[in-house]
């Protein structure tokens, strides 16, 4: 009986490889996607990266189901932060009229990468797009880091001021090369979030003069740190989620921080003092991983494109009414210093000297010095602008 069960077993197992070959040869893999060169810029809005490849297969017909293309975007702040707001409706919008073709999951806060590790993650394809901070990466973007630059910074408590520095910097990589080329590794460049300008906002002592700095222990980051530590004082490492603690333990005594970031968290509890000088913002263009990007169809780039647009109008305007709400309160409060003329004069004296040290910098990576000082007067010349039509 035993023998006899073997012998059945065998016939079952031969008649199924039988039948499975004669069910026809394996469909063969679907190809990997062709990259494609981005979409012609919009005037003003976005560029071209300078490497070109084929391009991909058509978007596919109404109706017709697809495996949808997932964007992993990662950004290292709360979510309902305003430069926040803005990707997130983005993201929605996006997978609602690519019809789920392209799937934009959002990961905040830190949830996917930190920003310290967001270029890395970005290139190996950890995550496919990214709020990265330029004044985070200098030695990578030491052009573009122009954004952050205190004396040449747009005002940003209106949605038009806001938005006009959005249009200089995509102007800015359409108009000089060797701008655009420090983003080339990347997919195309076509969404940018602002943030804020700067303020010094001390303890006790007002500060009015770069002489004040002088032996104050102050929380900066970025290029701020080289103001305080040229002008005699000690530069602490710091964050405005950070700032509030050091202050009031004493680790400092001034802290440098956006309006909509002191209102966030609250800084007035712990200072006295918010002197009217901007001291450089930020800017955060969202960098995108090529492979990722080289698999979208020209259709479905377009429509994230022209969404990109209206995503970067929603954080600007929320970013403009939360730091005039925080001037109001600044002016409610009693803080504010209002410098005179001879004031700021004495303070862009000293941003001069930043500015002659960024165009060595720009001269250090490839661009002739004409070409350096072209661009830091024509920047300035759309900030002042900005500031002109604030009033």
């Amino acid at each position: 009986m035993k023998k006899l069960s073997i012998i059945l077993l065998a016939i079952i197992v031969i008649s199924a490889l039988i039948l499975g070959a004669c069910g026809g040869q394996a469909p063969a893999p679907a190809p990997a996607p062709a990259q494609t060169p981005a979409p012609a810029p919009t005037p003003g809005q976005t560029i071209t990266p300078k490497t070109q490849a084929p391009a991909p297969s058509p978007a596919p017909a109404p109706g017709e189901k697809v495996k949808p293309i997932v964007f992993k975007l990662g950004y290292d702040i709360p979510p309902m932060l305003p430069p926040a707001l803005g990707q997130n409706w983005w993201a929605e919008a996006v997978t609602e009229a690519t019809e789920g073709r392209v799937k934009v999951e959002v990961y905040p806060a830190s949830a996917l990468v930190t920003q310290q590790s967001s270029l890395e993650a970005i290139r190996a394809g950890v995550a496919d797009m990214y709020m990265m901070s330029i004044s985070s990466f200098r030695k990578t973007f030491p052009i573009t880091s122009i954004v952050g630059l205190p004396g040449v910074g747009f005002p940003d408590d209106t949605v038009e001021a806001n938005v006009a520095h959005e249009k200089t910097f995509h102007e800015m990589l359409a108009k000089y090369p060797e701008a655009r080329a420090e983003y080339d590794e990347f997919g195309l460049v076509f969404f940018y979030i602002i943030y804020s300008e700067a303020y010094i906002m001390s303890k006790d002592k007002v500060v009015r003069v770069p002489a004040d700095i002088n032996g104050m222990k102050v929380g900066s980051n970025g290029i701020r740190m080289e103001i305080v530590d040229k002008l005699g004082g000690a530069s602490v490492s710091d964050i405005p989620p950070l700032s509030y603690e050091k202050l009031q333990t004493g680790v400092t005594e001034a802290t440098f921080a956006c309006p909509s970031a002191a209102h966030d968290f609250v800084l007035w509890e712990v200072t006295n003092h918010v002197l009217d000088v901007p001291f450089g913002g930020g800017g955060h263009p969202m960098i995108v991983h090529r492979a990722t990007w080289d698999k979208i169809s020209d259709h479905d780039k377009g429509i994230m494109i022209e969404l990109a647009s209206e995503g970067s109008r929603i954080s600007s305007k929320a970013l403009a009414d939360l730091n005039a709400l925080a001037w109001t309160e600044f002016a409610d409060f009693g803080m504010i210093t209002e410098s005179t003329a001879a004031e700021r004069a004495l303070w862009n004296a000293e941003f001069v000297i930043l500015w002659d040290e960024y165009l060595d910098e720009c001269v250090a990576a490839g661009m002739s010095r004409v070409d350096a000082q072209s661009l830091l007067d024509w920047w300035k010349s759309k900030s002042d602008a900005a500031w002109e039509k604030r009033g």
